[in-house]
């Protein structure tokens, strides 16, 4: 599978849910002067319900694909994906115990991935689904073991939410250095 010329360019959140990345997405999004491609998946669920197929995390994982190929069309600046596909794969393996990617592997959408951990308070919601302690370690495993098993460039973001803003500015920064302008 031929990358998408603007993956080299495209910063992605990874991890379980309640752990800060659609905050983390939007704040590096309006920090850098990028396009922020909100989580499809919350979209998705919020019209069919959390109990979702293969089907359903196949249908995610291409509209979430459609969304960061959108923005690639409307920018040469970087884009911040709250999400994409490999992180759906992880959701199917929470889900159903495997991949719903039978026929191909998830897309990378990626260049740079930020991992944000669990050493957040768990905040429920009506789509949140993985908030026992147990659970989220199980998430959080099985988000690090994706990126390592797909060979991703990615940085674990933990700590405070001012320890993990700056964190992630610098892992862009330091990824990007040649992109950014003063």
């Amino acid at each position: 599978m031929t990358p998408a010329p603007y993956r080299a360019r495209t910063i992605v959140t990874h991890g379980p849910e309640s752990t800060g990345k659609s905050t983390l997405a939007e704040t590096l999004a309006a920090h850098f002067g990028g396009i922020l491609v909100p989580e499809y998946g919350r979209e998705y669920c919020e019209i069919h319900g959390t109990d979702c197929d293969a089907q359903d995390l196949l249908n995610i994982a291409a509209g979430h694909n459609a969304a960061v190929d959108a923005a690639g069309r409307k920018t040469d600046g970087m884009i911040f994906s709250d999400t994409d596909a490999l992180l759906t794969e992880v959701w199917s393996h929470m889900m159903l115990g495997e991949s719903c990617f039978k026929a191909a592997p998830p897309r990378i959408s990626g260049a740079l991935y930020l991992l944000t951990d669990i050493d957040t308070p768990f905040v429920q919601d009506d789509l949140r689904v993985y908030g026992e302690d147990a659970s989220r370690q199980h998430f959080f495993a099985l988000s690090e073991a994706a990126l390592k098993q797909y060979g991703v460039d990615y940085v674990k973001i933990s700590g405070s939410w001012a320890e993990r803003e700056a964190a992630a500015i610098a892992a862009v920064e330091a990824r990007f250095s040649g992109m950014l302008t003063p």
